[in-house]
């Protein structure tokens, strides 16, 4: 797949990631962040709606990994021996994102709630919290990115 074909594509999976965060918005807001350590105290709804979060937050950061990816090789970057970290950098120093640390983090929370099952309620607790705060950051570097990428003819 061409690089400029493979940018909308992942454009439209981001929209629609997105739009499964406006879903979850008005469901969570009254009753996030956890106040407490048991998830099990939230209404049913919010219980599977903060699921829903942390795939969502899952689904945003990795598919933004990609369009990262594909947008730095559009640049005319190399992409094949780039660490995390070095994509982070460049990102930043292109203006994609405001800082390289704070999108490693978000790789970094991603990351533990793929492959981290937390054992204890308050460690599944602070997770939904910090997936719920981190949320909007995330949003807002899709949007900022989406909207270089319109500014620079890769969207219609």
């Amino acid at each position: 797949m061409k690089t400029d074909a493979l940018i909308r594509a992942a454009v439209a999976r981001c929209d629609r990631i997105v739009e499964g965060f406006d879903d979850l918005r008005p469901i969570l807001a009254p009753v996030l962040p956890i106040d407490g350590d048991d998830p099990s105290r939230l209404p049913l709804i919010e219980r599977i709606a903060s699921i829903a979060l942390l795939k969502r937050y899952e689904q945003l950061q990795d598919m933004l990994g990609r369009l990262f990816r594909a947008y730095l090789t559009w640049e005319l970057e190399d992409v094949r021996d780039m660490t995390r970290r070095d994509q982070a950098n460049q990102l930043e120093r292109l203006g994609v994102i405001a800082d390289a640390d704070a999108w490693i983090d978000a790789a970094e929370l991603r990351n533990r709630l793929v492959h981290e099952y937390p054992i204890d309620d308050a460690e599944q607790v602070d997770r939904i919290n910090e997936t719920w705060a981190g949320s909007a950051a995330i949003v807002q570097v899709y949007a900022g990115l989406r909207a270089r990428l319109a500014n620079q003819g890769l969207l219609p």
